[in-house]
């Protein structure tokens, strides 16, 4: 009984919530005591030291992992994972209207998230031409892609800290501290490694 179902989140909250509804559950001990904690847990004022920071791991096959909040994967569309390990890589932050200046970067990126689908170069090309057409609003809707995945693992105060933040027509970045990433895959290491040195 000591291994873990791997289901997701949502799967998770809708087979919990049938359960509470078709069952009683009210003279069940174990079952009361871990409700009590719970709703102690969510009452209580959170005081800023209650949350810890989790490590972002991205792994050989480009995978993105919050190992200190949860072992899944963090799972998204290539376009919106190439789009993070870009601002990961980009400490310095980036203003959305010039990254068309970065768009052979952004596709060097997209390869490696995408390398099992093995998708067609003129394919991901126009997505990424797309992305970085200053005229439209791509870019917010793979941010907002972005933030919904996270959110499922990573506590509400804390959401800031792991997405592309900014005002409009300013830098964006991704606040966290680069001393918690750890990046295996070796080409994504060496972009990393080279604009985090300067």
């Amino acid at each position: 009984m000591s291994e873990k179902l791997s289901i997701s989140y949502h799967t998770a909250k809708r087979i919990l919530l049938e359960l509470l509804e078709d069952n009683d559950f009210s003279t069940d001990e174990d079952i009361l005591k871990i409700l009590g904690s719970v709703v102690q847990k969510e009452t209580r004022e959170p005081d800023g030291d209650e949350y810890s920071l989790s490590r972002i791991i991205i792994d050989k096959e480009g995978r993105v992992f919050l190992p200190d909040y949860s072992s899944m994967e963090i799972k998204m569309p290539y376009l919106p994972k190439t789009v993070f390990i870009f601002f990961l890589i980009h400490d310095e932050g980036i203003e959305f209207k010039s990254m068309y200046n970065y768009v052979h970067e952004l596709y060097e990126i997209y390869q490696v998230v995408a390398l099992e689908k093995n998708t067609e170069a003129n394919k991901i090309k126009r997505s990424l031409d797309n992305l970085v057409e200053p005229v439209n609003n791509r870019i917010y809707e793979t941010c907002s892609i972005i933030r919904r995945n996270f959110s499922v693992v990573i506590p509400e105060p804390l959401m800031e800290m792991y997405c592309i933040t900014g005002k409009r027509g300013e830098k964006h970045q991704i606040k966290i501290d680069r001393s918690l990433i750890r990046i295996e895959n070796a080409k994504l290491k060496g972009m990393f490694d080279t604009l985090n040195s300067i």
